[in-house]
């Protein structure tokens, strides 16, 4: 490059012209925008200019040698630039040699599969409640260029803070209707309702119908604190129309006597939302679910599996999984904890019969599969919903052997919810193997655990049980391999090397004693592993020093 400008003054500007170019798109902007530390994702695409610019100076840089080929070898023009391309070739050639399988996507269709297996639990007409990209893009990808679940709406709650896509959510939309709601648009433009305040005074506790609540929210301008709108009434609720929903297909008939007369929404004792307030997004939630249960649960809501609990309006009770996604619905969790629970019958249904596997499953058969991070921690949530799902099918089958009451014992519908756990467990190691990803941490544990209870279930299967125990020697094994770098990091740091770890992997030695506790109990053999293991440098006697500082 810099031949080619030194020996030409066309080429000295070229260079000046694109050196300015590289600037102003690259280093110019890392100065402006002074990024700090730990951005949620690479921000390459920030500086794109000036990979333009870069690529123009690869160019002139095989211009250059091309003018050095002639100078210095005395070649004609054609011979000299023939040469050079040649050799110029074998760098991306070398690049992609190296890095082809780092980003080889063919075969990857896990971003258009997971989307789809997001939309397939949803009922008709539905709504479904997402946040980040990951779980809104690839729905909207679904729907607009595959044509799939065009009947659902996805609403993003991100957007929902902005009254021009509030306003968007009240318009029918490729083939699915406008999302009702007693809110109207001049009761949130002009981001008057961006966050109104619960009521400092705590006035009114009273619990009141929700629509009393939202109407005194949309309409009361007098009710300000610091500038800003008040709810004053947090503590709400409203019918729970038992009765449409089952007609709905949101519960079954069975399930009516079962159902609340009213569905409770507490936000300012909400535990996992202490904000102190509310967002517009969070009363249009609440206004769009209170709305569909009102109009005979006609628009079934859902809140996606990855949304986070902050965003659940106080209704965990009320949200069971169906697959990717949590369901509101008029019953509440019979466990009385105010936590989500599952769906068994339409989880198990759509995991087995709708979802798709993205290519993962296909590992071997046709080639290696590249999983980035955000298709990994797909995986992780597609496991972790699964193995909810096989922990609740073996309870159910456990309550089902219990008598109580008027209830007497069926054996033959535990027989059905053990046998289907095995399904779904089975389909864990199937679809989602643990040669393209290994287990999250717990994960492994659980799903072991499941498949050890199932065994004790069925007369201790062996099969069923070597299955669990060839998890938990596994995960002993992966997990286990981090302690010779800890004990690295307290040689090194002794002052608190391992301490200034991430919470997780802090949590490794932890994670470690409970499968080795596991492990004995089930029966399996912790020395002969134990022996096997220091041969690699690994000794599980170091736990206990980690567990240790952990307290």
């Amino acid at each position: 490059l810099f031949w080619q400008a030194y020996h030409s003054q066309r080429g000295i500007q070229q260079f000046w012209v694109v050196f300015f170019l590289f600037f102003m798109t690259g280093i110019a902007i890392v100065l402006y925008l002074n990024q700090t530390p730990a951005q949620p994702r690479e921000r390459d695409y920030a500086y794109a200019g000036s990979f333009y610019a870069f690529a123009i100076w690869v160019g002139m840089g095989v211009a250059g040698i091309i003018r050095m080929l002639r100078d210095y070898c005395k070649m004609q023009e054609l011979p000299a630039a023939v040469l050079a391309s040649v050799l110029c070739l074998f760098v991306p050639i070398q690049m992609a040699g190296q890095t082809w399988d780092d980003h080889d996507r063919s075969g990857r269709y896990t971003t258009r599969d997971f989307g789809m297996n997001y939309l397939a639990g949803i009922a008709p007409n539905g709504i479904i409640f997402t946040n980040g990209d990951n779980d809104t893009f690839p729905l909207w990808y679904c729907q607009e260029v595959e044509g799939y679940r065009t009947d659902v709406r996805v609403v993003n709650l991100s957007y929902l803070t902005t009254d021009w896509y509030a306003n968007q959510m009240r318009v029918a939309t490729d083939g699915a209707a406008g999302i009702p709601t007693f809110a109207r648009p001049a009761d949130y433009a002009y981001d008057r309702l961006q966050f109104s305040y619960y009521d400092p005074q705590n006035s009114l506790t009273d619990t009141v119908n929700v629509f009393t609540s939202l109407d005194d929210l949309y309409h009361n301008a007098d009710a300000m604190w610091k500038g800003v709108r008040v709810m004053r009434m947090p503590n709400m609720s409203f019918p729970a129309n038992a009765s449409a929903a089952a007609k709905a297909g949101v519960i079954s008939p069975e399930e009516v006597p079962a159902a609340e007369e009213t569905i409770t929404v507490t936000l300012a004792n909400d535990p996992k939302n202490p904000s102190g307030g509310v967002t517009l997004s969070q009363a249009l939630s609440l206004d769009m679910i209170a709305t569909q249960a009102k109009n005979g649960w006609n628009r079934p809501a859902y809140f996606a599996m990855t949304v986070p609990d902050d965003y659940y309006l106080s209704l965990s009770p009320y949200l069971r999984n169906v697959g990717l996604a949590y369901q509101v619905s008029p019953l509440r969790n019979p466990d009385g904890s105010a936590e989500t629970w599952t769906d068994t019958d339409k989880m198990f249904e759509n995991v087995t019969t709708k979802f798709r596997w993205g290519g993962i499953d296909k590992l071997g058969k046709n080639g290696d599969i590249y999983l980035d991070e955000t298709v990994r921690r797909m995986v992780t949530t597609h496991r972790s919903g699964m193995a909810d799902l096989a922990s609740a099918l073996i309870n159910e089958g456990i309550d089902a052997l219990e008598a109580t009451g008027t209830h007497p014992a069926d054996s033959t519908f535990a027989a059905d919810r053990f046998a289907k756990a095995e399904i779904v467990l089975d389909l864990i190691g199937e679809k989602l193997p643990t040669r393209v990803m290994p287990y999250a941490i717990q994960i492994g544990y659980q799903i072991a655990d499941s498949y050890l209870r199932l065994a004790a279930l069925k007369d201790n299967d062996p099969k069923l049980k070597q299955k669990g125990l060839t998890i938990v020697r596994d995960e002993i094994r992966r997990y286990g391999a981090f302690l010779p770098y800890f004990n690295s990091l307290r040689r090194s740091h002794p002052a608190g090397g391992f301490n200034n770890l991430s919470t997780a992997d802090r949590y490794i030695p932890t994670y470690l004693y409970l499968l080795m506790q596991l492990y004995v109990e089930e029966g399996g053999d912790l020395n002969a592993l134990h022996e096997q293991l220091l041969d690699q440098g690994i000794d599980l006697n170091d736990i206990q020093n980690y567990i240790a500082t952990q307290k």
